[in-house]
């Protein structure tokens, strides 16, 4: 009688187990398969509208032109980038001071940029104020009315701009970087241009390139947030439907050339020096993906992060362990048709041919002995890098204007998370040996660059003798 009740009260009152330890029985894999379908429709002109439905109040609204400092001849290099500085001034419908007014009432953020082959124009809005903002944006972009007193007030805007530019290494580092990895071609031009150019912008100039170059055949309107599809091309047809498209000459050619470029200043603190080769282009996926495991397991460092030999990239330890460098980072630019990997980093004058060294040793490493222990590692930094960027609505509409624009196509988030799993150490030495082993880099230094090697010395450091 007493077991037999013992039994019902253990029945009755059963024992509680903590499950927070526990997995949930549904699978990561799962919640990106079920991602919002991206949708994408052509109008009538061409122009693509792609748009992702999301469970949100707020949403990314974006223009993206196939234009840039690439497409532009030698006279206008320079006008994509001024552009932006008197899109949102005036239209032909609204004067300065009503369209201030109504960019004020909806709340909005309305922001710009210009690269190397893009020109964005986007706004991030709450949904309600999706058909508003459209109309906007059409009309700051295809409708401006390109005032002579403002054009005039802008460059001198845009000309202190170049000063603040000058003054900045990095910045002259990537100009310096491109111009002598792609010389002779208009992939070499700056995004901002030369400062004699601003006396060739006049409204004519303006418009001639405007015409020409924003064209609805190389635009993609993207939206991603509350709003279906659906409607994105109702609104489309009535904002966007209406310009022609023209023909125009491809002026976007590319060659690449193993170099070096040196700026030497001696009163800057530490040299800021990258090296880099020739890369696949964006639409490579399988190539990209794999170099792009390979930049992450190179990774970055600073003083301000802990260092020495448990440091798990080999770079930052020996960077670290030796002071060779006070900061360094891998990237991996990526364009139409070509592409930059390599490694910027800023060490003092005595230091550069060492940490030179390091990082050739590290391209020789990656070459011919990947650890499948560091591609796990950073197959996974990489997955959590992308669906970073991609879970905001701003990130996720740059990345589809950006893919639509070179590719035609997308891959969703899920694709290409089965595709940095299907890398391994072995297709890591194989593309790495394709694309680094016995290549000629190109070189780009500034400030004290004395001490840095010669460029025979380091064309010989991107192989190593073998018996």
């Amino acid at each position: 009688m007493l077991k037999s009740s013992h039994l019902l009260k253990r029945a009755w009152k059963p024992q509680k187990v903590s499950v927070r330890s526990r997995p949930y029985p549904v699978q990561f894999g799962h919640f990106l398969r079920n991602q919002p379908q991206v949708q994408i429709t052509v109008l009538a002109n061409g122009m693509k509208v792609v748009s992702q439905e999301r469970e949100t109040y707020n949403a990314c609204v974006g223009l993206y032109f196939d234009a840039g400092s690439r497409y532009e001849s030698l006279f206008e290099n320079g006008i994509a980038h001024f552009f932006e500085h008197i899109a949102f001034k005036s239209t032909r419908c609204r004067p300065k001071a009503v369209l201030e007014d109504t960019m004020s009432c909806t709340g909005a953020h309305f922001k710009c940029f210009t690269t190397r082959e893009m020109a964005a124009y986007y706004a991030e809005c709450l949904c309600q104020d999706i058909p508003c903002i459209v109309d906007i944006l059409s009309d700051c972009v295809f409708n401006n009315c390109l005032c002579p007193n403002e054009i005039e007030v802008q460059k001198k805007v845009v000309y202190a701009e170049m000063l603040d530019h000058e003054q900045n290494p990095h910045a002259i580092l990537d100009d310096y970087l491109h111009s002598t990895a792609f010389q002779g071609t208009p992939l070499a031009q700056t995004v901002m241009g030369i400062s004699t150019n601003l006396y060739n912008f006049s409204p004519t100039t303006i418009y001639n390139y405007l015409t020409k170059w924003f064209d609805p055949t190389k635009t993609v309107f993207a939206v991603v947030g509350g709003v279906k599809h659906e409607q994105v091309v109702c609104l489309a047809n009535a904002y966007l439907c209406k310009f022609e498209p023209c023909k125009f000459d491809d002026l976007g050619g590319y060659r690449y050339t193993g170099s070096e470029v040196r700026f030497r200043d001696d009163s800057q603190p530490v040299c800021n020096v990258a090296i880099a080769v020739e890369a696949p282009s964006y639409c490579d996926v399988h190539d990209s993906l794999v170099l792009d495991v390979a930049a992450t397991m190179i990774g970055g460092w600073d003083r301000s992060q802990y260092g020495g030999i448990d440091h798990a990239m080999n770079v930052a330890r020996k960077a670290s362990c030796t002071s060779s460098c006070d900061s360094y980072k891998a990237f991996h630019l990526k364009y139409r048709d070509t592409g930059l990997w390599g490694v910027q980093f800023m060490s003092p004058s005595l230091s550069l041919e060492d940490m030179l060294f390091f990082v050739q040793s590290e391209f020789m490493h990656l070459c011919t002995m990947a650890p499948e222990g560091e591609v796990e590692r950073a197959k996974h930094q990489l997955k959590a890098k992308i669906l970073s960027k991609l879970e905001s609505c701003q990130g996720m509409c740059h990345d589809l204007g950006r893919s639509f624009l070179y590719r035609d196509e997308y891959l969703t988030v899920d694709e290409v998370m089965d595709a940095i799993d299907k890398v391994h150490e072995k297709d890591v030495k194989e593309i790495c040996y394709q694309y680094i082993y016995d290549k000629c880099p190109v070189v780009a230094a500034v400030g004290p660059s004395e001490g840095l090697p010669e460029y025979n010395r380091i064309r010989s450091g991107m192989y190593w003798l073998r018996l």
